[in-house]
């Protein structure tokens, strides 16, 4: 859903954005319609972030075991920095070899705020590449090599805080109120998603009463309605007293109902966990992160060429069917490469470093609190 929304943003940000060049003369009417939920990358995010919540989570509600929460937290930033620091690096070899032409279509498409701010990055400072995808990307949300890495800092935030969410009230009934109070009190949406998520996880090891298909099937629809439908959910909650102020908080109430439905309902699990669901839900994090590389470069090129021989919705379309296609064949070997790569070295240096770690972490924590 991120990889369509970006594609129409480029070449269609009338869907997204009033006042942009028309195309073919509704994509205005689309914007305002329950429609645009259909290409809504925002959603996708807090969906994302909330299933992250939920699957991080799953394994301590159905062991209980504390030690799996600090081995997967000892893991997490190992596990996300080998995938993000190859597309940063491919990113900035695309950048010094100049195959990036997205400035050159900005005044055709329109796609004026958005398309003219990527990859703003120094092309000879291999250095500072090095640096953004090793630290500058989840530590200071640097997005420059790639637009839609701006989710890694998140993601981290949202891993811990449920990692330590865990540590503290994971095997205590206080956890209850250690939920309401991190919904009152989180103005950031996305983390709000994370504790959903977690929440929802808790609530599904835990119930033994079996929601009925029915109700799951009406709250995933009600969801979807609640994001598709703009509505201002802060405002009505202040009817009731309740000020949380996050942005996008219709995506992300959406989002955390669909993912409540889903969850519950062995209907819509079993219809969702197909093997062409399943080989999309594998590659999707390698094609989140290589996406805005091949849009930069691949889809630009192509369009600027198309253009000049078709009307510009043949070449706006022919570009993004192709680029969807050349997505996933890239984050094929994406994955092969680096996401698994990923996950061997977090699983490498748990293996060989994380018990002298921990004793390091005990005793400096056993000097401190005497030394106080």
């Amino acid at each position: 859903m991120v990889l369509v929304d970006h594609l129409l943003c480029t070449f269609y940000p009338s869907m997204f954005f009033a006042g942009r060049k028309l195309h073919f003369g509704y994509e205005d009417a689309i914007r305002d319609s329950p429609v645009h939920l259909l290409y809504n990358g925002v959603f996708a995010v807090c969906l994302f972030f909330s299933l992250s919540g939920y699957v991080l989570s799953h394994k301590y509600f159905t062991t209980r075991d504390a030690e799996t929460v600090r081995r997967s937290a000892y893991k997490r930033y190992f596990r996300l920095m080998v995938p993000v620091f190859a597309a940063v690096m491919i990113s900035f070899l695309v950048g010094s070899f100049g195959l990036y032409h997205h400035m050159e279509i900005v005044a055709i498409t329109g796609s004026l705020g958005w398309l003219d701010t990527l990859f703003q990055f120094p092309h000879g400072d291999i250095f500072g590449a090095i640096y953004s995808g090793l630290f500058g990307v989840f530590f200071s949300m640097d997005n420059r090599y790639n637009g839609a890495l701006w989710t890694m800092n998140t993601e981290l935030q949202g891993s811990f805080l449920i990692y330590g969410f865990l540590l503290f009230f994971g095997d205590r009934w206080e956890r209850i109120f250690a939920y309401i109070v991190g919904f009152l009190l989180f103005k950031d949406g996305y983390m709000i998603s994370f504790l959903a998520g977690m929440a929802l996880c808790d609530l599904n090891t835990t119930l033994k009463y079996r929601v009925p298909e029915p109700i799951c099937i009406s709250i995933t629809i009600v969801g979807l309605w609640i994001a598709a439908v703009p509505y201002d959910v802060n405002g009505l909650l202040s009817l009731i007293g309740l000020n949380i102020g996050a942005q996008y908080l219709n995506l992300i109430l959406g989002s955390i109902l669909v993912l409540g439905g889903v969850a519950f309902s062995p209907f819509l699990n079993k219809l969702l966990s197909n093997s062409f669901m399943v080989w999309m839900g594998k590659l999707s994090f390698s094609v989140y992160v290589v996406h805005m590389i091949i849009i930069g470069s691949y889809s630009c090129i192509t369009f600027s060429l198309l253009n000049q021989m078709v009307s510009y919705n043949v070449a706006a379309m022919a570009t993004i069917t192709s680029s969807i296609i050349l997505v996933y064949l890239f984050a094929t070997y994406f994955y092969r490469w680096f996401d698994l790569g990923g996950q061997h070295l977090s699983k490498v240096l748990y293996e060989t470093s994380y018990n002298q770690v921990s004793l390091v972490v005990k005793k400096t924590y056993t000097a401190i609190l005497a030394w106080i």
